[in-house]
């Protein structure tokens, strides 16, 4: 920034010179516009081709003051030039090496394709859940606005293989691609699905006719914003109570509650084979005593949800659990989710 200043500092002051040496030359010899911008750029730059006209005393009077004060605006222009690329580039090109660095030793990480209107809350929510992910975006404006965030951004084209592969496709938990155009939104996920089989892909849809497209193409979700904006917001006219509660668990706002304020939330969690609750029912395993935290829904693999499970309701490895609380009541259940046995007194092992 200090580099930028001085730059603009001298570049100001070069045109300053330049307009005062033209005006100058014109009312002390009386040349024409062009002689006297000519004269005034040579004589500053040194070039010596001699002068254009024959100077009086007073036109050899105002030369002399004018290389005095132009040849060392030029020359400090030129240096603040130098220095301010020579630290932008040292500065870009470190920046981008850390960046390639932190990119690859991510695991389990997220994509996010675009950084425009809709990638932009998709960034915050990630950010707010402690999520570790990388944008991709060709914009430099909005590269910008991102890299400003404090946020990891590629500044290149989603729908190349390359950005992908620059992201760490191969190591990434999830994608989601939320581009304008459904047709690039396509051609992303069609890529993703191809370089990794297990990737787990959220696409955008404007038009109720790509849906179909974007699943075949390998997305596991697809969302359009307009479709999901419009029931919302007849929703909330219709049950407004309803849609309060439910930004209330779903977005992390605080309540009070017996002069405490808890945060409830609702997450979901995969038991882990050999973990506590694995191979238990929920009445054996004892969640809310455990944790705190109140079981909503189980699902099965390759079966749907259990929106009514009971204390009978058996819990096996691979098994999804939709649960609510605070945020640490679901981070304790997580843990009897993935730790082998659990001990008296509130100990894992």
């Amino acid at each position: 920034m200090e580099r930028l200043k001085a730059l603009e500092k001298a570049a100001i002051l070069l045109v300053a010179i330049t307009i005062i040496g033209t005006i100058g030359y014109m009312l002390i010899e009386h040349q024409n516009f062009l002689n006297a911008l000519y004269m005034v750029i040579i004589t500053i730059t040194t070039i010596g081709y001699g002068e254009t006209f024959t100077l009086g005393t007073g036109g050899e009077i105002f030369t002399i003051f004018l290389i005095v004060a132009g040849v060392g605006t030029v020359g400090y222009t030129l240096v603040s030039g130098v220095e301010f690329m020579l630290e932008n580039s040292l500065t870009g090109l470190m920046g981008r090496r850390k960046m390639r660095k932190d990119i690859e030793n991510m695991i389990g990480h997220y994509i996010l394709c675009g950084y425009g209107r809709v990638g932009q809350h998709i960034a915050e929510d990630l950010k707010d859940a402690e999520a570790s992910f990388v944008i991709i975006e060709k914009d430099p404006a909005a590269a910008e606005r991102a890299q400003q965030k404090g946020f990891l951004v590629i500044k290149a084209d989603a729908t190349n293989e390359e950005s992908l592969r620059e992201a760490g496709i191969e190591k990434a938990r999830g994608l989601v691609t939320a581009l304008s155009s459904d047709a690039e939104n396509l051609y992303i996920t069609l890529t993703a699905r191809e370089l990794c089989p297990h990737l787990f892909i959220v696409s955008r849809c404007d038009v109720e006719e790509s849906e179909s497209k974007l699943r075949r193409a390998g997305a596991d979700r697809v969302i359009s914003p307009h479709s999901i904006g419009g029931r919302r917001m007849a929703a909330m006219l219709l049950k407004p109570m309803v849609w309060d509660y439910l930004d209330l668990v779903t977005k992390g706002q605080y309540i009070q509650f017996n002069i405490e304020n808890l945060e409830w939330r609702i997450d979901d969690m995969e038991i882990q084979p050999n973990s506590y609750l694995d191979g238990k029912t929920i009445e054996e395993a004892k969640i809310y005593s455990i944790s705190g935290a109140l079981v909503l829904a189980v699902k099965k693999r390759g079966m749907n949800f259990d929106t009514k499970p009971t204390k009978d309701t058996h819990l096996d490895a691979g098994d999804c659990i939709i649960a609510i609380g605070t945020v640490e009541q679901l981070a304790k259940l997580e843990e009897v989710a993935t730790s082998r046995t659990w001990l008296q007194g509130g100990r894992y092992t």
